[in-house]
C-alpha cells in the first residue's frame, strides 16, 4: 500500500492532485491532505508515507521548513514540491532538502505521476537498503539491533534464504525488474544470498536462473532465524557436488531438509580431531588417511553428505586457517589455496575442493617440518602428551622430559602448535573425555579421573564451559543413561 500526503493551503488544489493519483496509481493508494505545513508534518509522523507533495507558501508552517523537518525522521520520505514562482533560489533550497522533483502550478498530470514514480522508486530504493543493513546486522549479532525497527510487511506469510552460486549469478540477480522481490544479505563475484518472501520463491524457478545452481533454505516468520536459514540454504546449494552419477556440479534448486538430514555430528567431530591430531604430530600418511575419512561421504545420499560436507567446511575455515596463523598470514601459497577453499561454490567438483585442502594442509605440515628441524623436542612433546595425558603431568613435566628451558619450551610450543601449552592439553584431555562419554561405560567421575582431571568439581566445569552442556547431558544425548 503507497501512502501519500498532499500538502497546500488551497482545497481545490488538493481535491485535483488527489485525483491524479487515484486516476493514475489506482486503488492501493492512501492519500492524507493538510492544509499547512504543521498539519502535514503531524502526518508525516503518524502514517509514514512513501512521498510528500508540498506547496512551498503555506500559513503556520510553510515548505521549506516542512521540509527541513521531514530530512529529520527516521523514514525517509520521497518529497516533491509544487510552487507558483519559478524561483531558482526555492528550488536550490528545496535540493538542498533531499527534494527529488520540482513541480510548477498549474500541475500536469503527467509530469506529477512521473515525479511521484521516481520518488517511490528512490525511497523503496532506500527503505530496501535500510532493511538489508538491519538484516545483515542481525546475520552477524544473532538478533535485532536495539534501536532499530524492522517491519515483516514485505513478507507476512514468512521467508526463505536463498543461496545462488554460477558465474555472474550476481548480475542476473541484481538486473531483475522488481528489486522489492528480495533483500540482498551477502554478495561476492559468482555468489549471492538473499531473504525472499514467501510468495516471491517462485520467482528463482525461472528459466533465465537454470543455469545456476541454488539452495534454499526451510520456511521461516522468525527474523532471528537468518543466521541458521543462512547456513542451511549454503549446505542445500552444496548438494549440487553429490547428484547421482555425476562428477561436477549440477545446476538446479536443492532444498534444505527439515529438521535437517543429520541429527548428530559426534563421528565427524572424532574424525576431525583424529585429523588434527595427525597434523600436530606432522604424520604425513596419517594426516591423508584423517582427510580422507573425514571427506568419506559415500553411501549418504546428497542431504546428509552436503550437511557433513558444510559442517567440516566450517571447521576448516574457523578452525584450521586459524590454527598456525604465523604461517597461513604469511606465506603465499598457503593464502591462495585458503582462498580457494573458502569459494567452495566455485570449485567444478566435491574432489576438485578436496585436492585444495589436502594440499593445503600437506604444504603447512611440510613447512611446520622445517620448524621441527628448529624446534623437534615440540612433536616429542605432543606425542608424550598424546600417550601419558592420563596422568599427572604439567609443562615442567614435559619441559623436563623434552630436556629444555620451561620458558623456552613455553614459547616455541605455542610457536609451532598455535596453542599454548596447557591449552593444548585441556583440549586434547577433553577430546577424549567426549569419547569415553560416548562410549556409556563410565560414570563422570571415572571418566574424569581417566582422562587426568583428578579434582571431579573442576572436570564438570571445564566441560560445561568448554562444550555448552554438562558431561552428564553429553552422555545421556549420546546414549548414556548414567547419572553424574
Amino acid at each position: 500500500m503507497i501512502t501519500i500526503v498532499i500538502a497546500d493551503d488551497e482545497k481545490l488544489i488538493r481535491a485535483g492532485i488527489r485525483k491524479i493519483l487515484t486516476d493514475n496509481l489506482g486503488k492501493e493508494i492512501n492519500v492524507f491532505e493538510a492544509k499547512n505545513g504543521k498539519e502535514a508534518l503531524e502526518l508525516c509522523q503518524s502514517e509514514n508515507p512513501d512521498v510528500l507533495i508540498t506547496d512551498i507558501k503555506m500559513p503556520v508552517m510553510d515548505g521549506l521548513e516542512l521540509m527541513g523537518k521531514v530530512s529529520e525522521l527516521p523514514k525517509k520520505i520521497g518529497v516533491i514540491v509544487l510552487s507558483g514562482f519559478d524561483d531558482f533560489n526555492y528550488a536550490k533550497t528545496a535540493i538542498s532538502c533531499g527534494v527529488l522533483a520540482y513541480v510548477l502550478k498549474p500541475v500536469d498530470s503527467k509530469e506529477l505521476i512521473s515525479a511521484v514514480n521516481q520518488a517511490l522508486s528512490s525511497a523503496r530504493k532506500i527503505e530496501q537498503t535500510k532493511n538489508e543493513e538491519t538484516l545483515r546486522s542481525i546475520m552477524i549479532d544473532g538478533h535485532l539491533p536495539n534501536d532499530e525497527m524492522f517491519k515483516m510487511d514485505n513478507f507476512p506469510d514468512g521467508f526463505y534464504c536463498v543461496s545462488i552460486a554460477g558465474f555472474h549469478c550476481t548480475d542476473a540477480v541484481i538486473s531483475m525488474e522488481n528489486k522489492n522481490l528480495f533483500y540482498v544479505i551477502e554478495q561476492k563475484r559468482d555468489l549471492i544470498i538473499l531473504i525472499v518472501p514467501d510468495d516471491n520463491l517462485f520467482e528463482f524457478k525461472n528459466p533465465s536462473f537454470s543455469k545456476f545452481i541454488i539452495g534454499v533454505s526451510v520456511h521461516s516468520k522468525s527474523i532471528t532465524d537468518l543466521r541458521k536459514l543462512k547456513s542451511q540454504s549454503f549446505a542445500a546449494l552444496l548438494q549440487s557436488f553429490f547428484v547421482a552419477n555425476t562428477r561436477s556440479k549440477v545446476p538446479g534448486i536443492y532444498y534444505a531438509a527439515s529438521g535437517g538430514a543429520v541429527s548428530d555430528f559426534t563421528e565427524s567431530d572424532g574424525r576431525y580431531e583424529k585429523f588434527t591430531a595427525a597434523l600436530d604430530l606432522l604424520s604425513t600418511e596419517e594426516i591423508k588417511k584423517a582427510l580422507n575419512s573425514l571427506f568419506d561421504f559415500s553411501n549418504l545420499g546428497k542431504e546428509k553428505s552436503s550437511e557433513l560436507l558444510f559442517y567440516n567446511y566450517n571447521k576448516i575455515l574457523n578452525n584450521l586457517f586459524k590454527r598456525y596463523p604465523k604461517f597461513h598470514d604469511t606465506d603465499t601459497y598457503l593464502y591462495l589455496k585458503s582462498l580457494m577453499i573458502e569459494n567452495i561454490e566455485q570449485t567444478e567438483c566435491f574432489e576438485e575442493w578436496k585436492r585444495y585442502v589436502i594440499d593445503y594442509t600437506l604444504y603447512l605440515t611440510e613447512l611446520l617440518k622445517r620448524q621441527q628441524g628448529k624446534y623437534p623436542y615440540v612433536t616429542k612433546a605432543i606425542a608424550y602428551v598424546n600417550k601419558h595425558y592420563s596422568e599427572n603431568i604439567t609443562m615442567a613435566t614435559v619441559a623436563n622430559y623434552v630436556s629444555m628451558n620451561y620458558t623456552w619450551f613455553s614459547e616455541k610450543f605455542k610457536e609451532q602448535v598455535g596453542l599454548n601449552f596447557n591449552d593444548y592439553l585441556k583440549k586434547f584431555r577433553m577430546e577424549q573425555a567426549k569419547h569415553l562419554l560416548e562410549m556409556g561405560t563410565y560414570k563422570v567421575y571415572e571418566v574424569a579421573e581417566k582422562t587426568g582431571f583428578k579434582d571431579v568439581k573442576h572436570f564438570m566445569k571445564s566441560f560445561r564451559e568448554m562444550n555448552g552442556m554438562s558431561a552428564g547431558e553429553w552422555a545421556r544425548v549420546h546414549g548414556n543413561t548414567l547419572d553424574d
